[in-house]
């Protein structure tokens, strides 16, 4: 008799079971991420459904997104993302004893303010500045206005001093080489004594360095008859002027040569060859 009573009550409770619904979170606020399972009592409930996406209930923005559900015949987890607080019954639905059935838990969502905010403004910028947005405005104006009068002033003030300038730091001018040689024929041709085998060296000095630069090769290691026959080689000049040029140049400068030339013959000695050399 005790058998069967025992196995009546097993019945009516296997009836009578309700599937376990468990939420892992305790408190749940508007943002939170909420893990949710449902467990089925064996052999009673069946056919789980569960939809994922976001639900709706009205028309401005969903109260929730249901997604990353996984499930057999007796399980099913669910992660829910709350858009607002409140309290809501998930949509999940299954089979029992050939009726359908629908879940009935609860779950509660708190919102993060507490309702004493006073400093909260809209979200959504004002149309026209006015108020403290005006104030605030012209007040960036007027400072950005004032610096630039001010920076302006400044360079004004920077334009208008006298630039001193400490003449220890100021780069020399530098003259070059065939400038000073051409300078100290000039300076000797005016000297009380001129002698024609200092003139001669100082001329064909002056010679050589202005064709190293035209010809972009350097002649002042030279002999006069080297240098002359690169002429010959490589200018216009004409072969009788660079004849006469070397029979003077070679009787003037390496003769025991101690002719004293006045100004005038000195000067008229050395247009000639500038003007035959085309110096």
């Amino acid at each position: 008799m005790a058998k069967y009573i025992l196995l009546a009550l097993i019945s009516s409770f296997s009836l009578f079971a309700t599937p376990k619904e468990t939420i892992q979170e305790e408190e749940i606020f508007v943002g939170d991420t909420v893990h949710y399972q449902l467990e089925l009592t064996e052999g009673v409930e069946s056919d789980l459904q569960m939809e994922e996406g976001d639900f709706y209930e009205d028309s401005t923005m969903p109260s929730f997104k249901i997604f990353n559900i996984k499930k057999d015949n007796t399980k099913l987890s669910a992660t829910i993302l709350f858009y607002k607080p409140g309290n809501f019954i998930l949509p999940i639905s299954w089979k029992e004893n050939g009726e359908e059935k629908n879940s009935t838990k609860t779950i509660k969502v708190k919102s993060q303010l507490l309702g004493s905010e006073t400093d909260i403004e809209d979200s959504e910028p004002p149309i026209i500045f006015s108020g403290p947005y005006l104030f605030r405005l012209l007040l960036v104006l007027l400072i950005t206005a004032i610096n630039l009068y001010l920076l302006y002033a400044l360079y004004l003030y920077w334009k208008s001093k006298p630039k001193v300038v400490d003449a220890l730091w100021e780069k020399q001018p530098v003259l070059e080489e065939t400038t000073k040689r051409l300078h100290v024929i000039e300076t000797y041709l005016e000297s009380e004594s001129i002698y024609e085998k200092e003139l001669a060296f100082k001329i064909s000095e002056y010679a050589k360095e202005v064709y190293s630069k035209r010809l972009e090769k350097k002649f002042l290691g030279n002999t006069d008859s080297e240098f002359l026959a690169e002429l010959f080689d490589r200018t216009h000049i004409d072969g009788s002027i660079l004849r006469n040029l070397r029979f003077f140049l070679r009787n003037t400068k390496y003769d025991n040569n101690q002719t004293k030339l006045e100004k005038e013959e000195a000067r008229s000695v050395w247009e000639k060859i500038k003007k035959d050399m085309e110096l």
